[in-house]
């Protein structure tokens, strides 16, 4: 048997696990331009390319990935539009839109064609947008152009947007601050941080439930793997590749199975400098007590106890800590073991470029909206499990074990939610 982890290149189809209310909410929420947030290597293309994929199979969507790396000006922007579209192929063909037919050098101009033809379709324009920290050198540089595209991408009709970034975009606060109009990201649902996948979903990687030919592993085995990695995509697939064994099973965890290789050190390095220097104080603190109660490190970091709170929830959505019995550790041990060996070179590194206020700003309106989100998916699970228990009173014994099993897990899943939801209060 073949390894089957993949540890390089974005996944689709079967190869791609869990995200599924996220997916959900992107295609079919209420919001018409979202932002995901997430570090390197989390999985951002892979879920563009994953959403691609399922609207191309609905009739209500036309999707266009549109890689937007490199792209720092308005005219060059509107040449990787055209390669998208060209890539795209019959997609767009089938609309009368080629690269020949776009205006040439006028990215506005581009996807009003390209939103218009749609339109006439019966259908929208899906616009997934990769590498879009790509836009605050433009919001820099050509206000005016940006201003205008933000116009397009928030309120145009017949175009739903997803854009994915790391925590650099937030640096559009800072250049936007003094815009006559309204900043860049006002407009977008930013309550979207991608993480790690579900306890659940990362045990069906480990497993490869979705291939033809399920891998093996002692739940032991999986329970260590989703400790070591704190269920982070790309490290279930770094670690199980280097555990699997030609039979189709997983071996256990040995200690040079957790060694940083090169190319993770560099993705820990760019996730590190898109830190503050707050954020990094925390970082540091929790590290340096191997696990701490947040009162503790309230006092060790003297930050308001309401902030802390907010910090820790974002650096704990992006995978640089975790929860750990109550309290907070480092997120999960390759990245413990990075800072470990590198700490004396990351004392010379710069911060992130966003200030502290652009950051403070932007968790504010996440915080905000996330509640929001949380809500209506805690009143839709509580409705599906009324409905449940409503089917399982008619039915006493003859009740499925599939409506028993999904009752259990919609009771989980409200108890998480409820969570989440007093905590976002709480600040």
């Amino acid at each position: 048997m073949r390894n089957p982890y993949m540890t390089g290149g974005y996944v689709t189809s079967r190869k791609h696990y869990g995200r599924h209310d996220l997916i959900d909410h992107l295609l079919h929420g209420e919001g018409r331009a979202c932002l995901v947030v997430g570090n390197r290597r989390i999985g951002k293309t892979s879920l563009l390319r994953q959403l691609e994929l399922l609207a191309a199979g609905e009739d209500a969507l036309v999707p266009l990935y549109w890689d937007m790396q490199g792209g720092d000006t308005v005219e060059r922007l509107g040449q990787y539009l055209a390669d998208a579209v060209r890539d795209a192929g019959e997609r767009f063909e089938a609309l009368e839109v080629t690269p020949a037919t776009l205006p040439e050098n006028d990215v506005l101009a581009a996807l009003s064609t390209l939103r218009r033809a749609a339109l006439r379709s019966g259908r929208e324009l899906l616009l997934l947008c990769d590498e879009v920290e790509a836009l605050v050198r433009i919001a820099q540089e050509e206000p005016e152009a940006a201003q205008r595209l933000h116009r397009q991408l928030t309120v145009a009709p017949g175009l739903r947007v997803v854009m994915t970034a790391t925590r650099a975009i937030y640096q559009l606060h800072d250049v936007c601050r003094d815009w006559s109009t309204s900043p860049f990201l006002v407009g977008f649902d930013v309550s979207q941080t991608l993480g790690g996948l579900t306890p659940q979903d990362a045990r069906a990687l480990i497993g490869q439930a979705q291939a033809e030919t399920p891998v093996q592993a002692e739940p032991e085995v999986a329970d260590t793997i989703c400790e070591a990695t704190n269920n982070h995509p790309y490290l279930i697939q770094l670690l199980c590749a280097r555990l699997f064994q030609a039979g189709g099973w997983l071996r256990a965890i040995g200690d040079d199975d957790l060694q940083v290789e090169p190319g993770l050190r560099g993705f820990f390095a760019n996730d590190f400098s898109a830190l503050t220097e707050a954020d990094r104080r925390v970082v540091w603190a929790v590290y340096d007590a191997a696990v701490v109660e947040e009162k503790t490190l309230q006092a060790t970091v003297d930050e308001h106890p309401e902030q802390l709170h907010q910090r820790l929830r974002n650096l704990e959505s992006l995978g640089h800590l975790r929860r750990v019995y109550g309290q907070w550790a480092i997120g999960n041990q390759f990245l413990a073991n990075w800072l470990a060996t590198e700490r004396s070179a990351l004392g010379a590194t710069p911060a992130a470029a966003t200030s502290e206020t652009a950051m403070q700003t932007a968790l504010a309106v996440h915080q905000a909206q996330e509640a929001s989100l949380l809500i209506a998916r805690l009143n839709a699970r509580r409705s599906r499990l009324v409905e449940l228990e409503q089917q399982r009173a008619r039915d006493l014994l003859a009740v499925s074990p599939q409506a028993l099993a999904e009752i259990a897990h919609l009771q989980d899943e409200i108890v998480q939610l409820r969570r989440l939801i007093s905590e976002i209060w709480a600040t």
